[in-house]
């Protein structure tokens, strides 16, 4: 009998990093892609933190999904009002035979604004 994959963990809402232009200055903002995705939290091994530190970026989370193939480093998830941005996605098929993408999160260098 075939598991299916279940994402019982939370939810995120997810957003897209753009720039405002309509400011003498640009700005980066948080645009809404009007989505919420349910995760499965999954363990980060001491091996990726510690790599990941040595180059100054601290992992926060790292969660799998349903296959979803829009998301990339250019994408901020907010987890309980929170922001983590997406560092790497991989897709991946598991076990019995399910896409998925697994989303290592880190945080983000500052909080952007959301529009």
């Amino acid at each position: 009998m075939i598991e299916l994959p279940e994402y019982t963990d939370g939810r995120f809402e997810l957003y897209r990093i753009g720039t405002d232009e309509s400011k003498d200055f640009p700005e980066e903002i948080l645009i809404n892609q009007n989505m919420a995705i349910w995760y499965s939290e999954i363990s980060v091994f001491d091996r990726v933190k510690y790599e990941l530190g040595q180059g100054g970026m601290e992992v926060t989370m790292k969660v799998r999904i349903p296959r979803y193939k829009g998301i990339d480093s250019k994408c901020v998830c907010v987890i309980d009002g929170k922001q983590h941005q997406v560092y790497n996605a991989a897709h991946i098929v598991n076990k019995n035979g399910f896409p998925e993408t697994e989303l290592t999160l880190i945080r983000p260098d500052k909080e952007v604004r959301i529009l």
